[in-house]
């Protein structure tokens, strides 16, 4: 009887601690999603982004978060490379927009 118990104990344990570390990745998914999404609205916004460059703005600044959660000690560096992908993307007028928020937009990382 008393093993029993220590196993239904060691299982309840096990149980508990992988719904917190599930939890707290997909808290950290879901972070994630809303930082692009923000960026890519005050672009879209701002910068007035077609839906083509919306979309890959998205993809660029998802990129970059994974990047950074898997290396952050490279951080400025991927910035500066997504900045330089993100700047590709724009015509003349939406460059001189974009040099009037850069900043704001990457201070959020």
């Amino acid at each position: 009887m008393k093993r029993i118990k220590i196993n239904l104990i060691q299982i309840l344990v096990i149980v508990f601690t992988f719904f917190l570390f599930s939890n707290n990745y997909l808290f950290g998914f879901q972070q994630d999603e809303k930082k692009t999404d923000e960026i890519t609205n005050i672009l879209k916004q701002k910068v007035l982004l077609t839906s083509d460059q919306e979309t890959k703005v998205k993809e660029i600044i998802s990129e970059l978060q994974n990047k950074i959660t898997a290396n952050p000690d490279s951080k400025s560096q991927f910035i500066n490379q997504a900045q330089t992908k993100l700047e590709s993307l724009l015509d003349k007028k939406q460059k001189l927009k974009y040099d009037i928020i850069k900043n704001e937009i990457w201070k959020k990382f």
